[in-house]
């Protein structure tokens, strides 16, 4: 509950100077409206990622602890598990979305954007999405689920986080139940990744690439919201049960048949090592492997 309240405090104050000395607050209106642009995403991304490093910090000096145990090791910063995530991660949503176009959901379409303006917003969108994935996995996969795993264990933390993580995206516009199942569903993925590398960083990858994926490269919704200067004119066709609708690809059927190929793939490619669990000794490690 104190890092909750940390969390909040430094985020809420961050904002408050960002609202204060730029145009922040109309662009967090268009953002909840569903029009995301580079220049909200970075910054208010930087600051929620900002806040929840900051807040661990905190506690982690209070409670004389490791950092590298809240899933970020700077010795595994951006490294093979990342970018196994970003593959990982593309793949996801380009296996859904060509799945959907075979059923007659989602047409690719042309380019909306050309010549510079790819280079400018593909870039701008891969640091964005990059802060995403750093922030949201940190603050719902970090701290906290290290810290409740203490109390309940690994698995009932990870239910509860991603649960939470799930209820939040119903306030999302345009979100329903079975996008915010699907956020829930990913939370427990990211969490089994977790387990299984030790380290956050393969969720991050995962995170990053997925949300870049659809906003920019395949140009849809990504939890009912718009990215200005994505890539293609791209469109949905059908029932929502199967496009997602307002939503985008999250709110698809499709998406559990992918996660649950996704679970299957990564259990066999990464079996379970009860060293790496968590930053923890392999003697500990051992005791709590799942």
């Amino acid at each position: 509950m104190i890092y909750v309240a940390l969390l909040v405090l430094i985020a809420w104050a961050a904002i408050s100077v960002l609202e204060l000395l730029t145009p922040f607050g109309k662009l967090w209106k268009e953002a909840r409206n569903g029009t995301l642009t580079p220049t909200f995403e970075i910054p208010f991304e930087f600051v929620q990622l900002g806040a929840a490093v900051l807040a661990a910090l905190i506690m982690c000096r209070i409670e004389k602890g490791n950092f590298a145990s809240y899933g970020l090791p700077l010795s595994g910063a951006f490294g093979k598990n990342f970018w196994n995530g970003i593959i990982w991660g593309l793949a996801f949503v380009t296996i859904e979305l060509c799945a959907m176009k075979a059923l007659g959901g989602f047409s690719f379409g042309g380019l909306a954007v050309t010549g510079v303006a790819i280079a400018k917003y593909a870039a701008l969108w891969a640091v964005g999405f990059v802060l995403v994935g750093l922030a949201e996995e940190f603050v719902f996969r970090g701290y906290a689920q290290y810290t409740l795993s203490q109390g309940i264990k690994f698995w009932p933390a990870a239910i509860v986080l991603s649960g939470i993580f799930g209820g939040l995206h119903l306030f999302n516009r345009g979100e329903g139940w079975v996008g915010a199942l699907d956020v829930f569903t990913f939370g427990i993925f990211a969490c089994f990744t977790l387990r299984r590398t030790g380290s956050l960083w393969f969720a991050i990858g995962f995170h990053a690439a997925g949300d870049y994926g659809e906003s920019f490269i395949y140009s849809v919704r990504d939890s009912g919201n718009f990215a200005v200067g994505h890539l293609l004119n791209s469109s949905f066709h059908g029932p929502a049960w199967l496009t997602g609708g307002t939503i985008g690809p999250e709110g698809s059927v499709l998406v559990f048949g992918v996660f649950a190929l996704a679970f299957l793939l990564f259990a066999w490619m990464y079996p379970s090592n009860a060293a790496t669990s968590r930053g923890t000794s392999p003697s500990k490690a051992n005791a709590t492997a799942p």
